[in-house]
């Protein structure tokens, strides 16, 4: 196998300062560091260590007493507050685990990831209760509403406080503590439940390539119940860093919160990097304390403008529900001078972590090449949730999951090409996807693009590019102009098999809460908003 850099060096033992389980992270936080900030959230929301691990254990008795067990999974739906975090610890300590739901699940999505996980309780906002009570009764499970009483639920979950001393007692470290879900960007989402011993390793490997201490503050504007914020609290309980979170991402906003909130360093996913450039200049862009941002993805062509721009690196990170952090660039890395800037490269190998290249037949390749990123290591889970087949195809023999990412290795280092499967494929030309779009979003006007296949009897399949503008032509002549001006102005980077046929203009995507654009609603989409079919290749 090609030698690959060295795992980082893990920061801290999460294990031996967690004990038994999850929830003796929080008890051991608490000691150590009892009056310094833990938590901070827009709302006003602040908790010390302390504060932390004695509501913690509020909610873990105030589960236990609802009968919660080992065993047993809480979906939970709730605005953003602490207690959507806090209740996975809580449900830790208890041997359960804690299914997050995303408040704006329509009914069909709500049933499809209730049926595939099968929750014993779930505990919501009264308005989610109101809206979704049948499906949940539907489901046998106990319906709670939190802080106020719901006809036809359980009495409320109120968060209260308790001693924290009575919490990771019991042992429970390899028992599933959360699950999380697939982006759904092209598919159905799928379920993945990660043990606590999971969890508290992919807290190490951020803590460990943010290089966290008790003096940074971290902020994230990620949905609470998304998996990257989760795993910052865990970073922060493991060091003493301050988590600090937004209600969600506002890029007029961004960096003035980074200023004001006095955040060391950050993180941002998707078209957020890309969307803060799209911003005015102003004075908080270089007026803060930040040292480092991290992404996952970050955009190649833009990346020299960003670190221009904000006055500081703008460092990789590279995972994904099922395997966590895999691969990133440590702060050391921005200190050394030897980042190659807008080359793409994703950097070292989470702690315990392995890589290797696959081609299309699964023969390992050597040496520099193109292949299936494979990822073996101690974060990568083994299954989804009640999907043999899915789990069939993506997990191998040995500990080896199969990303679907088709990545570049040269030497010891990797970098993303593309989405195994996010391809047109026409006239027997594989194009790429996120080719054709990155070229596409560098055009004057074009705030952001998504590629998909179009069925087409003679080639297969045609290259249907939406793009989303912020003033969006109506009238069919002036449609077909737009169209044919960016289409055009595209040519001196793409080759004409590549060239989008059919153009979609948009306000705005459906994003999944990674802010990946939810593509498997496009084809229907496309019947409803501005559409023009440029014909033959030109």
């Amino acid at each position: 196998m090609t030698p690959a850099h060295p795992p980082l060096e893990p920061s801290v033992d999460p294990i031996a300062r967690a004990g038994v389980n999850m929830a003796g992270l929080a008890r051991w936080a608490a000691r150590t560091w009892p009056d310094r900030p833990a938590f901070e959230h827009e709302n006003g929301e602040r908790l010390t260590f302390a504060q932390l691990a004695a509501r913690v254990a509020g909610l873990a008795g105030q589960l236990g007493e609802r009968g919660v067990g080992r065993g047993d999974v809480l979906a939970v739906s709730l605005d953003s507050c602490s207690t959507f975090p806090l209740l996975v610890l809580a449900a830790a300590d208890l041997g359960a685990a804690m299914l997050p739901l995303n408040p704006g699940f329509t009914p069909p999505e709500l049933d499809h990831i209730l049926g595939l996980v099968e929750p014993t309780h779930v505990v919501a906002t009264p308005e989610f209760c109101l809206a979704h009570r049948d499906v949940v009764h539907r489901h046998g499970a106990a319906l709670i509403p939190f802080r106020q009483p719901v006809p036809g639920a359980e009495p409320p979950l109120r968060p209260h406080d308790a001693p924290f001393d009575r919490l990771g007692r019991a042992e429970h470290l390899d028992t599933r503590v959360r699950f999380g879900l697939t982006s759904g960007s092209t598919g159905v989402p799928k379920a993945v439940a990660k043990t606590q011993r999971q969890w508290l390793l992919d807290g190490r490997a951020l803590a460990t390539v943010m290089e966290l201490t008790e003096d940074d503050r971290v902020m994230s504007s990620q949905p609470l119940y998304y998996g990257d914020p989760f795993m910052l609290l865990m970073a922060a309980l493991q060091t003493g860093a301050t988590a600090v979170y937004l209600s969600r991402f506002r890029s007029q906003t961004f960096m003035e919160n980074v200023a004001r909130r006095s955040i060391t360093k950050f993180m941002t996913i998707g078209s957020m990097p890309a969307m803060l450039l799209n911003t005015p200049p102003g004075p908080f862009d270089t007026g803060h304390r930040a040292v480092a941002a991290w992404s996952v993805a970050v955009p190649r062509h833009l990346h020299a403008e960003l670190e221009r721009r904000f006055a500081l690196p703008w460092l990789e990170l590279y995972g994904t529900a099922e395997m966590g952090v895999a691969m990133g660039q440590p702060l050391s890395e921005a200190r050394s001078g030897t980042r190659r800037i807008g080359a793409g490269w994703l950097g070292r190998p989470m702690p315990g972590h392995e890589l290797r290249l696959t081609d299309e037949n699964g023969q390992v390749i050597e040496g520099d090449g193109l292949g299936m990123l494979e990822v073996r290591g101690p974060t990568v889970t083994d299954a989804y949730h009640r999907r043999p087949d899915a789990t069939a195809e993506a997990f191998l023999p040995g500990g080896w999951y199969r990303s679907g990412d088709i990545m570049e290795r040269r030497g010891a280092d990797y970098r993303y090409v593309r989405r195994m499967k996010d391809i047109v494929r026409r006239a027997g030309e594989n194009i790429s996807c996120q080719e054709v779009e990155a070229v596409l979003r560098a055009q004057p006007g074009v705030v952001d693009a998504a590629v998909i296949p179009r069925p087409d009897p003679v080639r297969g399949e045609e290259v249907w590019a939406f793009l989303q503008v912020e003033d969006v032509p109506t009238q069919a002549h002036l449609v077909r102009e737009r169209a044919e001006a960016i289409v055009s102005a595209a040519r001196a980077s793409l080759a004409r098999h590549k060239l989008p046929r059919y153009v979609s203009f948009v306000d705005r995507f459906e994003r999944t809460p990674t802010e990946r654009i939810v593509k498997r609603r496009l084809t229907d989409l496309g019947d409803h908003v501005p559409t023009c079919d440029l014909g033959e290749r030109r």
